[in-house]
C-alpha cells in the first residue's frame, strides 16, 4: 500500500521523509483521509478474524472505560474480553469504547 499511496500523492517511493515537502504532506494526508478503494468480493464466514481475551470487562467502568484497578487507565477496542462473531460487530465495540475512552479522559 505504501507505493501506491506514495505515488498517487505524488511522492517518490524512496524519498526520504525528511525531504517531503508540505505539499506532498498535505496530498498524502488528503489521500489517506478519504482514500478510494472498491470492493471485488467477500470470503466466507470461515475466514472472519477476531481476537479473543483481554482486560476482564469486570475490571472496567462501563460508563468511562476506566480501569477499576488503575486510576487514569482507559481501555477500548480489542484489548477488552469482548467479541462478537462477525467484523461489523467487532467494529462497532472499537469504536464505541474508543470514542467513550477518550471522551472521558480529563
Amino acid at each position: 500500500m505504501v507505493p501506491v499511496a506514495a505515488e498517487l500523492s505524488h511522492i517518490p517511493e524512496h524519498q526520504p521523509v525528511r525531504e517531503i515537502t508540505r505539499e506532498q504532506r498535505n496530498d498524502l494526508v488528503k489521500l489517506l483521509k478519504g482514500f478510494p478503494f472498491t470492493l471485488c468480493g467477500l470470503r466466507g464466514f470461515s475466514e472472519a478474524i477476531i481476537t479473543q481475551g483481554g482486560v476482564s470487562v469486570r475490571d472496567v467502568d462501563p460508563s468511562t472505560m476506566e480501569s477499576r484497578k488503575v486510576g487514569g487507565l482507559y481501555f477500548a477496542g480489542e484489548v477488552l474480553d469482548l467479541d462478537a462473531l462477525t467484523g461489523g460487530f467487532n467494529l462497532q465495540i472499537a469504536w464505541s469504547t474508543g470514542f467513550l475512552a477518550g471522551s472521558s479522559v480529563p
